[in-house]
C-alpha cells in the first residue's frame, strides 16, 4: 500500500506539501501500483588510509549459497549505496574500485521487510595495480545518447576561448533563430546548470556570446523533456558548467586572445574548496571584443517604388560575469545551499545606414543615418534550495526559491541627413535620441517530490512564478536648428505582469523490455498588460492541461524503438505584447501586438537506436493558433514594420539520422548527421506568404588524438534553402578547425582555433508578407582566430558544487527588453 503516514506528515508541513500529497495519492491510485516494504542493504565505501569517500565504486550482491548474481549498483558522489527490494535470504557482497583491493562482506542475512544497519566498507590501495594499469580515455565532442545529445565542450579544441552560443549552434538538429535556438524545429529553453538564462532574442544572444566556454563542461540537448519541465518550449538546452571531484582546494586560470578585424581578449578564474560538509565555490570571467555587422536590404514597396538600405555597425563589448555559491550537508539525508550569479555588460555601438529611394527604376534621393549608442546590463540572480530524504525507501523532497532581476539601460542617437542623387545635401538634418531603461524581475517558488516504487518511480511538484516587466522608452527629436522635444509617437511606458501556477505528476516504470513514462502538467496563467502612456489595460486568464507519454521497447540488446507524444504551449516573448512602434532605421520599425495569444501544439516522435551508434528520429507537430513574425507596410509612410500575429495553424515535420563511430581505438571519433525540416503556416490570403519549402541539413564533427598531447578537431555544416511563413532563407554553410596541446605536465592546455575558415557564414533571406517583398543579407563577423591557455592548479580532485535546478526556466528565456 501507499505510505499514507508519509502523506499525513507532509500535509502538516505546508500548503505545498498538502497538494503534493494529494497528487501522489491520486496518481498512485491511477497507475494501480502498490508499494511494498522489502529488505534493504545500504552503506558507504571509503579509502582505508585517508577515510575519503570513493565515488562510483562497484557494489555486487550475490546469493550466499551458489554465488548467483542478484544486483549491482554504483556508489553516489558521497560514496553511498543502497540495494532495495530484496527478498529474504542469505547474501554476500563485494566492493571494487580501480587502484584498490576488492573487499568482500559475507553472511548478510535479510529477513522479510528488514532494513539492515548501514555497512561501512574501507578499501586498501593496491600498489601493484596502480603501477601496472594506465587508462587513457577520449571523449568525442558529440555523444548521442538514448534520451539526449551531449556536447563535451571541455574536450573540444574548437570551443576553447570562444563564446557558448557558437558551441550550441554546432549541435546536430539545432538551428539558431532570432537569438534563440530550435531543436528539430521546436523552440528550446536554454538553461545553465538547470537554471535558466532569463533572456530571449537579442539579449539571449548577447548573454551567450559573452559567456566563455572555459567554464563549461558540456551541453545537453533534450528533444523530449518530461512533464516536470515547463509546458512552454518543445526542447531543453542545458549548459553544464565545469565541476571537480574530491576534497580540497583548486582553481583554474584562463587567458586568451584573438582577432577578427579587431583584437579581442578573455580571462577567467574559478576557485573551489570543500570540506566534509561544506562546499564553497566561485568564478569571475571577463571578455573584451570588437566586431562588425553588415546588413543590406532591397525592398519593393509597390510596382514603382523601391528602397535599398545598407547598414554597417561596429560594436565594442566588455562582458563581466560572476558566480558565488555555498552548499552545506546538514546531515546524511538533508542538504541545502545558496547560489548568487550575475553579469555586468557594457556595449558601445557606432554605425551608419545609407538608404536610397528609387521611383520607376530611376535612382532617387539618398539619406544617411549616423548611429551612436551605449547600453549597460546589470543582471543579478539568487537561488536557494533545500532537499531531504523522507524515508528509507529514498523518497526525496526538494524545495527551491529564485529571484532574478534584469536591469537594462540604453541610450542611442540618430542623425539623419538628406542628399540629392548627385550628392548635395538638400534639406536640414534631423536628430533623434532615446533613453530606454528596463526593470524586469522574476520570482519563483518550487516544490518537488520523487518517490521510488517497486518497479518505477513517481514524481510530483508545484511551481508558482510571478513576472513583471517594466519598459519605459523616452524619445526626443529635433531639427538642425531647433530644440529637443518629446516624440509622442515613439515614447512609451508599458508594464506587463504574469503569474503562472503549475502542478505536475509523472510516473515511469520498466516492465521486461518496455520502458514507459506518463506525465500530466496543469498550468493556470493570469496576465495583465498596462500601457501607462495610452491608459489602456488588457487582462487574460486561462487554464491548460498538458499530457505527455513516452515509451521505449528493447527489440534486442543492440536495438531499441521509441515513441512519444507531448502537448505544449508556445508563449510569446514579453516584449511582443507592447503595442508601440520601435525605431530601427529610417525605413524600418518594429511593433508589438497586445492581441497575440499563446499557441498550442501536439507533438509526436518515433525514434530508433541501433548498436548505440546509429540514431534515427521522425517528428511531427500540429500547431494551433500559431504565432508567426510578419512584415507589413507602415501606413502613411514608405517604411515597413515587423510584428507578430496569430494564424490558423501550422504543420511541422522533421527528422534526423546520426551516426557516431570511433576509429583506430578511439583516436578518431566521428559524428555525422543528416536531417530535414519542413514547416507550413496555414494563413489567410491577406498574408500573401510564399509556398513553404523544406530544408535538409548536414553536419560532421571529427576529433583526432594525434599523440604527444596533441588533439585536432574539424567541424563542417550545411543547410539548404528553406521557406517558412514570411521568410525564405538561402543556403548556409561553414567550417571550423582547432588544435590543442597539453603542456606543463598535463596541468595546462594551449589551444589554437579558427572559426568559419572560408568566411561563408551569412544569413540571406527573402521576405514576402502583406504585399512587402524584399531581399536581405545579414553578415556578422564570424571568421576569427583565437589562442587560449588554461592552467589547473592546486588539488585537481576537488568536490564540485551541487548541480541544482531553479524554477524560472521558461520566464527567463522569454525575458527581453524593447
Amino acid at each position: 500500500m501507499f505510505d499514507h503516514s508519509l502523506t499525513k506528515r507532509l500535509m502538516k508541513t505546508s500548503t505545498f506539501a498538502k497538494t503534493l500529497g494529494v497528487l501522489l495519492l491520486s496518481f498512485t491510485a491511477f497507475t494501480g501500483q502498490a508499494q511494498v516494504n522489502p529488505g534493504q542493504i545500504s552503506g558507504t565505501v571509503k579509502d582505508s588510509l585517508h577515510q575519503q569517500v570513493l565515488s562510483y565504486a562497484t557494489i555486487q550482491l550475490k546469493k550466499y549459497a551458489d554465488a548467483a548474481f542478484v544486483e549491482a549498483v554504483i556508489t553516489d558522489d558521497k560514496g553511498g549505496f543502497q540495494l532495495t527490494n530484496l527478498p529474504q535470504g542469505l547474501y554476500f557482497l563485494t566492493a571494487d574500485y580501480l587502484g584498490y583491493k576488492k573487499v568482500k562482506v559475507d553472511s548478510l542475512q535479510v529477513g522479510a521487510a528488514e532494513i539492515l544497519k548501514p555497512i561501512a566498507l574501507f578499501l586498501p590501495t593496491d600498489a601493484k595495480l596502480l603501477k601496472a594499469v594506465t587508462v587513457t580515455g577520449y571523449k568525442p565532442f558529440i555523444e548521442q545518447q538514448a534520451d539526449k545529445l551531449v556536447l563535451n565542450v571541455a574536450e573540444s579544441p574548437l570551443a576553447a576561448g570562444g563564446p557558448t552560443d557558437e558551441v550550441i549552434s554546432r549541435a546536430p538538429g539545432v538551428v539558431e533563430q532570432n537569438g534563440g535556438f530550435q531543436v528539430r524545429g521546436r523552440n528550446a529553453l536554454v538553461l545553465i546548470d538547470s537554471k535558466n538564462t532569463n533572456l530571449s532574442g537579442e539579449d539571449l544572444k548577447n548573454f551567450l556570446s559573452s559567456m566563455p566556454t572555459n567554464g563549461v563542461s558540456k551541453v545537453e540537448v533534450i528533444a523530449n523533456p518530461s512533464a516536470k519541465y515547463d509546458a512552454a518550449g518543445g526542447a531543453v538546452i542545458n549548459i553544464i558548467t565545469a565541476k571537480n571531484k574530491n576534497y580540497g582546494t583548486n582553481g583554474t586560470l584562463t587567458l586568451g586572445t584573438g582577432a577578427g578585424q579587431k583584437a579581442r581578449y578573455n580571462g577567467g578564474l574559478s576557485l573551489n574548496h570543500r570540506t566534509a560538509k561544506l562546499n564553497v565555490y566561485g568564478s569571475l570571467d571577463r571578455q573584451h571584443s570588437q566586431s562588425f555587422t553588415t546588413l543590406t536590404s532591397d525592398r519593393l514597396l509597390n510596382q514603382e517604388s523601391r528602397i535599398q538600405e545598407r547598414t554597417h555597425e561596429v560594436r565594442t563589448q566588455d562582458n563581466n560575469s560572476f558566480k558565488a555559491g555555498l552548499d552545506y550537508d546538514f546531515s546524511k539525508k538533508a542538504s541545502g545551499g545558496i547560489l548568487v550569479r550575475g553579469m555586468l555588460n557594457q556595449r558601445r555601438r557606432v554605425g551608419t545606414t545609407v538608404s536610397q529611394l528609387s521611383q520607376n527604376g530611376m535612382p532617387g534621393d539618398l539619406s544617411t543615418v549616423d548611429i551612436e549608442g551605449k547600453s549597460q546590463v546589470v543582471s543579478p540572480s539568487v537561488n536557494v534550495f533545500y532537499k531531504t530524504l523522507l524515508d528509507s525507501a529514498g523518497t526525496e523532497l526538494r524545495l527551491g526559491a529564485d529571484y532574478f532581476s534584469y536591469g537594462k539601460d540604453w541610450q542611442n542617437q540618430f542623425a539623419t541627413r538628406y542628399y540629392h542623387g548627385g550628392g548635395e545635401e538638400h534639406q536640414p538634418a534631423s536628430f533623434l535620441r532615446d533613453d530606454s531603461p528596463a526593470s524586469n524581475a522574476i520570482q519563483t517558488i518550487t516544490a518537488d517530490l520523487v518517490h521510488p516504487l517497486k518497479k518505477g518511480s513517481l514524481e510530483a511538484g508545484l511551481k508558482s512564478t510571478f513576472t513583471k516587466t517594466d519598459n519605459d522608452i523616452f524619445w526626443e527629436g529635433r531639427s538642425a536648428t531647433g530644440d529637443w522635444s518629446v516624440d509622442a509617437g515613439k515614447t512609451n511606458h508599458f508594464v506587463y505582469r504574469e503569474n503562472i501556477n503549475a502542478a505536475y505528476a509523472s510516473y515511469s516504470t520498466t516492465v521486461q523490455k518496455v520502458s514507459l513514462q506518463l506525465g500530466l502538467r496543469a498550468e493556470q496563467t493570469t496576465t495583465k498588460g498596462t500601457s501607462l502612456t495610452l491608459g489602456q489595460e488588457k487582462k487574460r486568464d486561462y487554464f491548460n492541461l498538458f499530457p505527455s507519454v513516452s515509451g521505449q521497447y528493447a527489440v534486442s540488446a543492440k536495438q531499441q524503438v521509441g515513441v512519444s507524444y507531448r502537448k505544449k504551449i508556445d508563449r510569446f516573448r514579453f516584449d511582443i505584447v507592447n503595442p508601440f512602434v520601435t525605431y530601427l532605421s529610417q525605413y524600418s520599425y518594429a511593433q508589438g501586438n497586445p492581441n497575440v495569444q499563446p499557441s498550442i501544439s501536439h507533438n509526436f516522435e518515433v525514434s530508433h537506436t541501433l548498436n548505440n551508434s546509429l540514431f534515427t528520429s521522425l517528428s511531427y507537430g500540429r500547431h494551433l493558433n500559431v504565432l508567426s513574425e510578419v512584415v507589413r507596410p507602415l501606413e502613411g509612410t514608405e517604411a515597413v514594420v515587423s510584428s507578430f500575429a496569430n494564424f490558423n495553424s501550422a504543420d511541422q515535420w522533421s527528422g534526423t539520422i546520426t551516426h557516431v563511430k570511433g576509429f583506430y581505438s578511439g583516436k578518431w571519433n566521428s559524428s555525422n548527421t543528416v536531417g530535414f525540416l519542413y514547416a507550413q503556416v496555414f494563413a489567410n490570403g491577406a498574408a500573401q506568404f510564399k509556398d513553404s519549402r523544406g530544408t535538409f541539413m548536414l553536419s560532421s564533427s571529427n576529433t583526432l588524438q594525434l599523440g604527444k598531447g596533441f588533439k585536432a578537431e574539424i567541424f563542417a555544416s550545411y543547410m539548404s534553402p528553406m521557406t517558412f511563413g514570411a521568410y525564405a532563407f538561402k543556403a548556409q554553410y561553414s567550417g571550423n578547425v582547432g588544435l590543442s596541446k597539453s603542456v606543463l605536465d598535463n596541468q595546462g592546455t594551449l589551444t589554437l582555433n579558427v572559426t568559419d575558415v572560408f568566411n561563408t557564414r551569412t544569413t540571406r533571406y527573402e521576405t514576402e508578407s502583406f504585399g512587402v517583398r524584399g531581399v536581405s543579407e545579414n553578415k556578422m563577423e564570424s571568421r576569427l582566430v583565437r589562442l587560449n591557455f588554461s592552467y589547473r592548479f592546486g588539488n585537481k580532485n576537488v568536490k564540485g558544487s551541487k548541480n541544482r535546478k531553479t524554477g524560472n526556466e521558461e520566464e527567463k528565456f522569454r525575458m527581453e527588453s524593447n
